[in-house]
């Protein structure tokens, strides 16, 4: 039985963003409540994948999607239409307010919704297998690889800060990978150094996560920049 619990989040996260996770039971079949509301892309690509676990993950986490929007927009779940950038992230048709972003990793998946600008979230769980030095040089600018990142669980907790503000941007993820750096300046906060004034509403924040996972929530805030 997949299980949704309403997060709550860092108290300076503005309020008209909410985000969501959901426990996945990966054993179960996909239910036929949530395989009807999605369109035909959508099926075809949860069918795409060959282990059962990754087409319950992705039907069920496209039918909450389609549920929490609904809730919303007042538009039936599938009825909702979608577009994709170029950089394939998606957005509501008809809805250019409303913003979201998605994440899954293991048995959970984490979803935001945010009427505050351009969100961005990531989860992910810990892995042993990760080469975090070879990987640290190539996805870390200099000043992030200053950060102590010795450990998995260091690297994936800077990690999914910097994946959650590429997502927020929209932008291809490995194509900017140098182009912004995540700097902790203490337990709670960050910097967000950059040289693009476009994203100096930046702002990003370590997020409640299982125990084993780590995760994180990024906007561009859209009340900032008007």
């Amino acid at each position: 039985m997949h299980t949704l619990q309403h997060l709550h989040l860092p108290d300076d996260v503005p309020d008209q963003i909410e985000a969501w996770q959901l426990k996945l039971d990966l054993r179960m079949p996909f239910l036929d409540s949530d395989w009807i509301l999605l369109s035909k892309s959508e099926r075809d690509h949860a069918m795409r994948f060959h282990l059962h676990a990754d087409q319950v993950r992705s039907v069920a986490t496209r039918a909450l999607l389609r549920k929490l929007l609904a809730e919303k927009t007042l538009v039936r779940p599938e009825a909702l239409r979608f577009v994709i950038n170029d950089y394939g992230k998606p957005a509501l048709q008809d809805h250019d307010r409303i913003e979201f972003n998605v994440s899954h990793s293991g048995d959970f998946a984490l979803i935001a919704i945010s009427m505050a600008g351009s969100v961005g979230v990531d989860i992910e769980r810990y892995d042993r297998r990760i080469d975090v030095k070879s990987l640290g040089e190539f996805v870390f600018t200099p000043a992030e690889r200053k950060i102590p990142l010795k450990t998995t669980e260091a690297f994936i907790n800077q990690w999914v800060m910097k994946e959650s503000v590429l997502k927020a941007l929209g932008v291809g993820i490995a194509d900017h990978l140098q182009s912004i750096s995540i700097v902790p300046t203490d337990s709670k906060h960050c910097q967000i150094v950059h040289t693009s004034p476009q994203w100096d509403s930046l702002k990003v924040w370590r997020i409640q996560a299982p125990e084993g996972y780590a995760a994180a929530l990024a906007i561009i805030n859209r009340a900032a920049e008007e």
